[in-house]
Order: structure tokens, then sequence, then C-alpha cells
């Protein structure tokens, strides 16, 4: 399974017959956003609707399209996969789908993750893709692979990767999978995975 390819279907046929998925969509890049403690990159921000979600990324995309572009759409790079999951992000939170749109204030960051030390302490955990700040600050055992591991976290690099749905798939039903920060917030929901961002907002300033 393609995760980034079945939430698109799935955003799909949601659609289906309302009109938005030839909605216009602007992609663009946010110099001034400040990043989940647990994700690096550009914030690539998606309008659609009066609504905005972002996606981070070292490889942003700065485009007018519409949703309707990604049916049927091979999605084979990262940057076209990173601007499918921004469009995911903002499409579910324009359909009141998902609430978590942008990263919290950095004020909020500390609490967070005390919050998810007291999750995962003491766990194997293994990250698909790079998540900053689990391995380096959390008191977890790094899993050499993902049959170890009691955990599996999945940040916006690794939603992005084309085996990340295989993984999930092998093992959603007798490991813990988290999806963490903003960036996959979209996608999680689509799939009802459990998603980490308690502090995540809705709206870019409030």
């Amino acid at each position: 399974m393609d995760i980034v390819i079945e939430s698109v279907k799935k955003l799909e046929l949601l659609l289906e017959h309302s009109g938005c998925e030839d909605g216009g969509v602007l992609l663009e890049v946010n110099p001034d956003a400040a990043n989940c403690r647990y994700e690096k990159g550009a914030c690539m921000s998606a309008t659609f609707g009066g609504r905005s979600a972002d996606f981070t990324t070292f490889d942003p995309i700065r485009a007018h399209t519409k949703i309707s572009f990604m049916f049927g759409a091979p999605l084979d790079t990262p940057p076209v996969r990173s601007a499918a999951c921004a469009i995911v992000n903002v499409a579910t939170g324009f359909f009141c789908l998902s609430r978590v749109l942008h990263t919290c204030s950095p004020t909020s960051h500390g609490h967070c993750h005390e919050m998810l030390v007291q999750e995962l302490a003491g766990k194997s955990v293994w990250c698909v893709g790079d998540v900053p700040g689990i391995d380096r600050e959390c008191p977890v055992v790094p899993a050499m692979a993902p049959s170890e591991a009691d955990v599996l976290i999945i940040g916006g690099e690794g939603i992005i990767a084309p085996a990340t749905g295989d993984l999930i798939e092998t093992w959603q039903k007798t490991k813990r999978i988290i999806c963490i920060g903003p960036s996959t917030a979209g996608t999680a929901r689509l799939h009802d995975l459990e998603h980490w961002c308690p502090f995540g907002r809705s709206n870019a300033t409030t």
C-alpha cells in the first residue's frame, strides 16, 4: 500500500460530486513559520477555501493547482508527495475532519515534549524517517528494526516514504503506531491512525 496514493483516493471519494475537487489550491513557502520540534525543513503551506495547512519538507513546491490534479497521478517524487500531503492536510481541515493544520506555538514545545517522554519512557522505538528530538532527547530504547520496536513513530519525512504504507499494514495490529506533528495530520485522520500533536492549531495565528 502506498499511503500517499491511498490518501488521495480517499480524498477523491470524499469530494465526489461536491465540486470542491476543482477548487484552486495555492502552494507556497511560509518563511516565518516556526517548525514543530519534531520536524525539519521549510514550511510549505497549502491554502484552499479560506483555510490553510502546512507540511514541512526539504522539497517544497510553489504552485497554483487543483485538488483534482492529484487524482490518478503517479505521485512518484518526494516534492510531489509532499505537496499531496499538504493538500490532504488542508482538505481534511476544510471539511472539519482534522483540527491540526499548523504547528503549535514554540511556547508549547516543552510541555508537548514532556508529555511524549511520559508516553515513550522505557519503550523501544523505531522512527520511520528522521524525527528530530526522539532518539536524542527522549529516554527511549532505539530499536534496530521495526520488528523489535514497541512503538513506530512516523514523521513528515516518513509519511511520504513509498514503503511506509506497507510498514503500517504489517504492524498496525501488533504495535502502537504514532504519526507525529502537523505534517502527518490529514493522512493520519484519513487512515484512522493515532496522531500526536496535542497543541497543534487549526489557525496559523491563534
